[in-house]
């Protein structure tokens, strides 16, 4: 893999956290070392880490210090699998003046994420 950008997210169970977004969000394990895990949806990539070293969770932090954008190809499916998960929703399903039909939710340890669709 070359010149790719990719989010490194701490949790306190990094384990938990990938059975949790393979689930949920439709991610799929790309490779594991260690407590590191690598997961990914279409071209995208996320790295999953257990805290320490100066990484710390949205639960530790006492909130959030960033928002995950993820593009998906139907986003009204994915927000259906999600909200039929239980997820906690911060933005129900829309569409903007912009175009783009939309939604926002946390995941157990209070990683924000948007997931989002150009129409």
């Amino acid at each position: 893999m070359s010149d790719t950008l990719y989010v490194r997210l701490a949790y306190e169970d990094e384990e938990a956290a990938a059975e949790w977004l393979i689930r949920v969000f439709g991610f799929r394990e790309y490779a594991r070392k260690g407590s590191l895990i690598w997961l990914e949806l279409s071209d995208g990539l996320v790295m999953l880490c257990r805290v320490g070293l100066g990484l710390l969770s949205p639960r530790q932090l006492g909130g959030v210090s960033h928002k995950i954008n993820v593009y998906v190809d139907d986003v009204d499916v994915h927000y259906a699998r999600t909200t039929r998960e239980g997820a906690v929703l911060q933005r129900p399903l829309e569409t903007t003046e912009y175009g783009e039909r939309r939604y926002e939710v946390f995941d157990p340890e209070g990683h924000w994420w948007h997931f989002t669709q150009r129409v």
